[in-house]
């Protein structure tokens, strides 16, 4: 680990000479992530769900509907939403493509390890949906949206909202589906039909808020309820993995959401405290009918309850204090594991020290160590600290130097540890947690000479230890086992700038990514797979009066699909584009947008054995009072 921490001392001092020609525009959350609005998403991507959505943002990577970030895979990325962990203890992960996108208002994205704030699972970063709200105005508004598109896919979106008083609710239904079966070229170049891809889906949320119940509170209850049924088509001749189609295979998804959050301000000085209560349910199914051997079913019910506290207090100019503690009960009857429970005590606890005001160069320093400790009752204590440094300059340029250091883990899932024996395969209670440690180096400027544009520029470097590998033992029974270790390192940039009165906006973003695996083994030194050296993202837009365009470009370098690096799959590169048109008809606000993905109509694949679909076409019409 030594080693990879070398080359930052470098790259910083290469950052902040090349920061003089380029800059960034994301805003910024806790930790060093971005906060992006999830229409302005939608706009450069033209995403209909919150999984497509992101695979612009550095670092970040989509495949089959699954966000890996830089070197993890999904089940090392930590999902919330609204602050609410939302991966399970049976598989470790949550299907990101049941968030409906028109229910999300903003996504902050966090890259690297950040266990010391978020505990488990946050080993490559954590994505944090925040779902709409009623406005502050005492208004009532009333949407409706309706898409149709490619496949026979349709989307209908209606949403309500309003304040009164110290009340306020935004509620919201949208359905989708599709038949989802379309063309595509086999390996030796035959056309064939991708078939059983048909989905459909049902969403409700309900957020309800009310303040000053005690002066300065804040109550908000939430609850989010999701039914969906999709075919599952299996896989088609990879150039690595063999067909293994389900031709009549279902799986379906019913998942419910309740949360209730109070926050009082100024508890005692200027301390707050917030308190969250929490219930989830989901149950996935998975029918086969034509499984070798006999039709397959399975059922996961999946059950979590908790309890959260913090606060936030500033003690002093100097010094601000956030701490708390949680509760979660885990719950799964599996079909496969039948049932099992985990209860996890975690107390966190942060320190910032802000020294404002310096008479030097950077005004603004930010030194603030971290740490946790979680104590779950089915597999070791865990501390995992974060030390983070943040100088800012506040002049027009707002050069800004962060650096982060921090330890995370992944908690071993009920199926690696309980998977009962089958004959080919069993489960492991003796795991440890995967562990990593990482580095990050980063920069911002703004350039005031030309037009405000804004660059970030962030290096990495990981070590992640005792990875969850299942693999044959002696009697050729499948098992995980702690084995495997890896080292990454890349560099993130982002470039953002506008010409012409802002009428016109460009958005640059590329990711350079080496992850290998070293093990010791046979493979030592080998690229891991699905992990490209080269990401990057184009977005550009073009906005007069009511009109407006986006173009979108997406590049991905090959990517080795085995683990002794001798097959890959090619480069991906695709364009998106859109036309926008909003007037105020009939004391209404209207908007029509016409989609129109892959332009070019390219084959490609972004997991081994599961093409991707041609061009695609959607028109999308809506209107909305306020």
């Amino acid at each position: 680990m030594k080693k990879l921490y070398v080359i930052p001392l470098l790259i910083t001092m290469v950052l902040v000479l090349s920061g003089l020609v380029y800059g960034q525009e994301d805003k910024k959350v806790e930790g060093g992530g971005d906060a992006m609005s999830a229409e302005g998403l939608s706009q450069k991507t033209n995403a209909e769900d919150m999984a497509e959505a992101l695979k612009s943002i550095p670092g970040v990577y989509i495949r089959e509907g699954q966000i890996n970030i830089r070197d993890a895979s999904a089940n090392k990325v930590l999902i919330l939403i609204d602050g609410q962990r939302m991966n399970n203890a049976q598989s470790g992960g949550f299907d990101v493509q049941t968030i409906p996108i028109d229910a999300v208002e903003k996504v902050e994205v966090l890259r690297g390890g950040n266990s010391a704030r978020y505990g488990a699972d946050a080993v490559g970063g954590v994505i944090n949906f925040i779902t709409k709200k009623a406005t502050e105005e005492s208004k009532m508004d009333l949407g409706l949206r309706a898409t149709y598109g490619s496949f026979n896919s349709q989307y209908y979106n209606l949403f309500t909202s309003n304040s009164i008083k110290d009340f306020n609710y935004y509620l919201s239904y949208k359905r989708a589906q599709s038949d989802g079966d379309f063309k595509y070229k086999e390996l030796d170049g035959i056309e064939n039909t991708r078939t059983n891809n048909k989905s459909e889906s049902n969403d409700f949320l309900v957020k309800l808020g009310y303040n000053n119940i005690l002066p300065l509170s804040i109550l908000t209850f939430s609850t989010q309820v999701t039914q969906s049924e999709n075919g599952s088509p299996g896989s088609v001749q990879g150039i690595a993995n063999w067909p293994m189609a389900t031709p009549n295979a279902k799986l379906k998804a019913d998942n419910s959401i309740f949360n209730l959050n109070y926050n009082q301000q100024e508890v005692f000085g200027k301390a707050d405290l917030t308190a969250n209560v929490y219930h989830h349910y989901f149950r996935t199914r998975y029918d086969d009918p034509d499984a070798w051997g006999g039709g397959t079913q399975s059922d996961h019910k999946n059950k979590a309850y908790g309890l959260e506290l913090s606060q936030n207090n500033p003690v002093s100019d100097l010094l601000t204090l956030v701490y708390g503690y949680s509760y979660r009960h885990d719950n799964a009857v599996s079909s496969s594991i039948n049932e099992k429970d985990r209860n996890t005590h975690s107390a966190h606890a942060a320190a910032a020290f802000n020294f404002k005001k310096n008479e030097f160069f950077f005004d603004d320093i930010s030194i603030v160590p971290a740490a946790r400790y979680d104590a779950p009752s089915d597999f070791d204590k865990v501390v995992s600290p974060k030390l983070s440094l943040i100088l800012n300059n506040s002049s027009e340029y707002k050069l800004n130097i962060s650096a982060h250091l921090s330890k995370s883990y992944r908690a071993p899932t009920f199926n690696d540890l309980y998977w009962p024996f089958d004959g080919y395969t069993v489960g492991n209670p003796n795991l440890k947690p995967e562990k990593g440690t990482s580095l990050e180096l980063g920069y911002g400027l703004t350039l005031p000479f030309l037009n405000n544009t804004q660059i970030t520029m962030n290096y990495f470097a990981s070590e992640l230890t005792d990875q969850i590998i299942w693999s044959p033992n002696a009697d050729f029974i499948w098992t995980p086992l702690n084995v495997e270790k890896s080292q990454t390192s890349g560099l993130e940039t982002l470039i953002t700038t506008k010409f012409i009165k802002d009428m016109i906006s460009l958005e640059i973003n590329h990711t350079y990514l080496d992850a290998r695996d070293k093990s010791g083994k046979v493979n030592d030194g080998k690229l891991l797979i699905y992990r490209p050296y080269h990401k990057a993202d184009i977005n550009t837009s073009f906005t007069l009066e009511k009109f407006s365009v986006n173009l979108n470009y997406q590049f991905l370098s090959k990517r080795f699909v085995n683990v002794d690096n001798t097959k890959a799959l090619q480069d991906v590169s695709i364009w998106n584009v859109n036309f926008g048109y909003s007037p105020k008809l009939f004391g209404l606000n209207w908007s029509a947008r016409f989609d129109i993905n892959n332009v070019f109509n390219k084959d490609y694949r972004m997991s081994d054995g599961y093409p991707m679909p041609g061009t695609q076409y959607r028109f999308t019409i809506g209107m909305n009072l306020l």
